[in-house]
């Protein structure tokens, strides 16, 4: 069911709540203008942001390097060493804050996970690294890690409910997302470091 904007504060709101409300949210039938100035405040300051984001050196040359990995003639192995070092670990970041540690092996990140621990190896990211082998060895213990998604997921330990080690493996993943989003601040500093280190954002 489509939801519906309040009629007074713009926040999105049940259909039923609209109808009952003459169109206003809960907040708003109960004057709590506070509460109102704040939600408009805040959506405020996610557009702003948004708005800075996407005018971003950062965010000019992270969409400019994702259509040379999937657009141009050979892709990810015909680009620099840091533009490399970039995409690996800007990948395994959003995919773990996107879905965990079992999001990254799901899906086609997981391809790259030898490429993404040399990257961290490289970069002398061990804390990060530690996170990501810990994760591998919850999901696929001691085998290598198959390129082939497919093949890939059949392994995993997450892959069916029925699995024996299904519940032990799901709660080992989601210690390892909480001690990786705790580092979030560090791995923002590391991109920003290979980016200055390789001059990534010049003339994006």
């Amino acid at each position: 069911m489509q939801r519906l904007l309040c009629t007074r504060c713009g926040d999105s709101i049940h259909p039923d709540t609209a109808k009952r409300n003459d169109g206003l949210c809960v907040p708003c039938v109960r004057g709590n203008l506070l509460s109102i100035e704040q939600r408009k405040d805040r959506h405020r300051n996610e557009r702003e942001a948004e708005r800075a984001w996407l005018e971003s050196p950062e965010h000019r040359y992270w969409s400019s390097l994702v259509d040379r990995v999937y657009k141009q003639p050979g892709g990810f192995g015909v680009l620099s060493r840091g533009d490399q070092l970039y995409y690996l670990v800007n990948v395994l970041s959003g995919e773990v804050h996107n879905g965990g540690f079992d999001q990254f092996f799901s899906n086609s990140s997981g391809d790259r996970y030898y490429e993404t621990v040399q990257a961290l190896v490289d970069l002398g990211d061990r804390t990060t690294l530690g996170l990501l082998e810990e994760a591998k060895s919850a999901l696929f213990e001691a085998a290598r890690v198959p390129v082939d998604r497919i093949v890939r997921f059949r392994l995993m330990r997450t892959a069916s409910e029925d699995h024996p080690q299904y519940d032990a493996t799901v709660l080992a993943l989601e210690e390892l997302d909480k001690r990786f989003y705790a580092s979030a601040e560090r791995v923002t500093k590391l991109l920003e470091r290979v980016a200055a280190e390789h001059d990534l954002y010049h003339g994006a």
